[in-house]
């Protein structure tokens, strides 16, 4: 692990070079014809041993032809599941953690996809509410989700925090996270931390439908209905449509929380195996989200002190702290049109465009001073003097678009290659502008320029940015299967071309851009050792660029103007590995893995001080080093009950001192911050997991429960979470189908039984909250005090649905 980064890159490019040729007719192939290897970089599709999928051959004849083999498969969906639905079995040459329908489908139809996925090892979540209608956090390995490439149906969407926009729980199949690689064929640069996959469900060839309607703890109340069309006609296509209403009040502070979501789906199947599938959703919500505290307000709220948060009525002299004056309009559209053609002499082509457009505003409280400013409320309206109370809008419009074509070429059965081309642009256009309130605090519409600031007889925005960039990317694979099978040999490369761009629109110099050409090396290697027994290993190479925004000039909010930014942050470079093993039979299966991460330029959102003013930007906190162990094991049913487990034991550190500034002499200097072998930040030492599930067809029932232990929230390791704990509970009942009434069925969800008040991750990251002591001696001030996620307090949720 001594060896450098640019000589271990080179030893990685190598590998997968020998990898990617490795495929000698000689070699004692597997006997078996196959597909493009869905399994070489998919988790369990493709060929499994052992229970729960059988292959039979049977004799079939035809004229003029001499007898054939004809393979039908019978799968048990539950038989590759363990844990009820939280483990699946996997085959794929690197660590893939899933949960499949049997658990969500146990789970509150308002849970989000971070609900869904916090029991697994790898991963580490923050939600802050219980109504699924508020998005959190995700750590991993000590990345965070920004270091994490979030998809739906292989395509690129939100951060974790807007997980909610995408995809109904009722229309999710299952979520799969690869915490230390990412398929060479998916949309992505920046997965440090690996993949999180939810796949959407296919329509039925059957008419048909759910409805389901849920109510709970602080007013939540959430409405579904489901209807699929089944064939149409003859032409093969089939469709489902869906729509949700979710209403809830805030568990911790002042306001109301609100959600409609439109899911669509149509799929067509071909004879010779080509296909069409069509997904678009559409969201459209309205939130006002509390104050995360500081430690000190935590402990004051946690022993009845009072509260730092909102306040629920209106102070004209600080609307800052008015609860109705901080929220978020949001409305997103999210569309892709995967297209797989069967082509002949052992060709196929795979087309998958998307297209994802997110926009609205968001808004605080904040006073305007006009005076000796020019002025007014509307273009030639009444002047300001003074300070007013007004509304200050972010409105920000972010359409994001791309393509991935993609030629598969079989040229012997136990063969693929992939070749193909990505293409991904996104723009992230942000406006900042002021309105006046009306008397009793309420906002007019942002865009009603009759209530707009103006300075100079023009809207006031003092903020005017551009962001965005733009991707090229070739890549090619090639997966070989050998020994009958048993050995899986895959290696690809990934070359990224990539543009990215700031403009400032009020500043001086406007347009920033950098351009990068990066290659991605990755190679896989699997042993089946007998029908119970894999290993398996992996290596990657990764790459992230810093936020667009980060470029060139900042802006400074407290003056309103733009300055330079001394931390104008490199990109950050991962080489990742992994090595496994798995173990299956008929009555559990397990997956341990050993990983080692070796990041440079760690890129992390934080509060720097540029010209004695506090910025929130990306800077990179040096190199670190990240080395651990997964476990997981569960049971199949046995007398319904079926347990799982799983545990992460994380050893993150520091390699390297943080630039900063500091006192000296009376003068302000650079210098270095000594983080140099600390621990990372949001970075626990163990993550344990434990659930049982009983599930007899009729009733059923989920616990779980979770430990993390502690964690930092500064680089110089001087302020921390305490370890903490998190449980869960579901009861249900299935009752038998009457009529056109399918399987209706009532459900409880249950979430911090114990109604801790505990804090579960960091919200917003400092370099030091208390003051340091430099590399050079200069005396370094705090850099202020990190702020927190809180575990909603104890709720519950009970569901009624039906299918029809």
């Amino acid at each position: 692990m001594k060896m450098k980064i640019g000589a271990r890159r080179l030893t990685l490019l190598t590998a997968t070079v020998l990898a990617g040729v490795f495929c000698d007719g000689s070699s004692h192939a597997a006997a078996q014809p196959h597909s493009n290897h869905p399994a070489a970089r998919g988790g369990s599709q493709g060929k499994a041993h052992g229970r729960g999928l059988v292959a039979t051959t049977h004799p079939r004849t035809s004229v003029n032809a001499q007898d054939a083999e004809a393979i039908s498969v019978r799968v048990s969906r539950q038989a590759l599941n363990g844990g009820g639905g939280m483990m699946r079995r996997e085959i794929a040459p690197h660590s893939v953690q899933t949960v499949t329908k049997q658990y969500i489908e146990m789970q509150s139809p308002a849970s989000t996809a971070l609900d869904m996925i916090k029991n697994l090892p790898s991963v580490t979540v923050s939600t802050v509410d219980s109504s699924g209608i508020l998005g959190g956090k995700i750590n991993s390995r000590s990345l965070t989700d920004s270091d994490m490439g979030i998809l739906l149906n292989g395509v690129p969407v939100a951060t974790a925090y807007y997980l909610n926009q995408n995809v109904d729980t009722e229309n999710v199949n299952m979520i799969s996270v690869t915490p230390g690689s990412s398929a060479i064929d998916l949309p992505v640069t920046s997965a440090a931390a690996g993949i999180m996959d939810s796949q959407t469900m296919t329509p039925s060839h059957k008419f048909g439908g759910l409805m389901d309607f849920s109510y709970g703890t602080n007013n939540l109340s959430r409405e579904f209905i489901r209807v699929e069309s089944g064939d149409i006609g003859n032409s093969g296509i089939r469709t489902f449509a869906s729509f949700s209403h979710t209403h809830s009040r805030n568990w911790n502070g002042p306001g109301t929380n609100e959600r409609r979501h439109l899911d669509f789906g149509a799929a067509k199947d071909f004879e010779d195996g080509s296909s069409v599938n069509l997904f678009v959703s559409w969201n459209h919500q309205f939130t006002m989200e509390p104050l995360k505290p500081t430690a000190k307000q935590f402990y004051n709220k946690k022993d009845g002190l009072g509260t730092y948060n909102y306040s629920s009525s209106y102070d004209p002299s600080n609307p800052s702290k008015y609860g109705m004056l901080n929220g978020n309009m949001w409305d997103q559209v999210f569309v892709t049109l995967p297209v797989h053609l069967h082509l002949p002499a052992k060709f196929s082509f795979d087309f998958k465009p998307y297209y994802v457009y997110n926009g609205g505003y968001t808004y605080n409280g904040s006073l305007f001073n006009g005076s000796g400013r020019n002025a007014t409320i509307g273009q030639g309206g009444s002047g300001i003097t003074g300070s007013v109370p007004t509304a200050s809008y972010y409105s920000v419009y972010r359409p994001h678009a791309g393509t991935v074509a993609k030629l598969n070429y079989d040229p012997v059965s136990w063969d693929h290659m992939e070749l193909g081309y990505w293409f991904d642009y996104q723009d992230n256009q942000v406006n900042n502008m002021y309105s006046v309130l009306q008397s009793n605090g309420r906002q007019y519409f942002p865009y009603n320029s009759s209530k707009g600031v103006y300075v100079n007889g023009e809207r006031y925005m003092p903020y005017q940015g551009d962001a965005g960039w733009k991707i090229h990317s070739l890549f090619f694979q090639n997966t070989a299967k050998l020994l009958n099978d048993r050995l899986t040999l895959n290696g690809g490369i990934k070359v990224a071309m990539i543009n990215r761009w700031t403009v400032n629109g009020a500043s001086s110099t406007p347009r920033t851009e950098q351009n990068q050409v990066v290659p991605l090396p990755q190679v896989g290697i699997s042993y089946r050792i007998d029908q119970h027994n894999m290993i398996y290993v992996n290596a990657e190479g990764d790459f992230r660029m810093p936020d667009p925004g980060s470029l060139g000039q900042v802006y400074d909010a407290q003056t309103g103007g733009y300055v330079g930014n001394p931390y104008n942050p490199k990109p950050q470079y991962s080489i990742k590995e992994e090595l496994g093993w798995r173990f299956d039979n008929d009555y559990f299966m397990t997956d341990l893995e050993l990983f080692n991460y070796s990041i440079t330029n760690r890129l992390l959102s934080t509060s720097v001080y540029v010209n004695n003013q506090a910025i929130s930007s990306t800077i990179n906190a040096g190199n670190q080093t990240a080395r651990g162990v997964d476990f997981m094991i569960s049971a199949h049913p046995w007398h319904h009950f079926s347990p799982y487990v799983s545990v992460e034991y994380l050893n993150a550190t520091m390699d390297s001192n943080i630039l900063t500034t500091g006192s000296l002499n009376g003068q302000t200097v650079s210098d270095l911050l000594p983080t140099k072998g600390k621990k990372a930040v949001q970075s626990p030492h163990v993550h344990a997991s434990a659930g049982l599930t009983y599930d007899d067809g009729h009733f059923f029932a989920n616990g779980s429960v979770s430990y993390v232990s502690s964690q930092y929230a500064t680089f110089m390791n001087d302020e921390k979470i305490p370890g903490y704990i998190t449980d869960n509970l579901s009861l249900g009942y299935r009752f038998n189908s009457f009529g056109r009434f399918k399987a209706p069925k009532f459900q409880l969800n249950f979430s911090n039984l114990g109604g801790d008040f505990v804090r579960t991750g960091v919200y917003s990251l400092v370099s030091n909250a208390k003051a340091a002591k430099g590399i050079y001696g200069s005396t370094i001030s705090s850099s202020g005090t990190p702020t927190y996620y809180l575990y909603p307090r104890f709720s519950v949720t009970g569901n009624i649905s039906v299918g029809f």
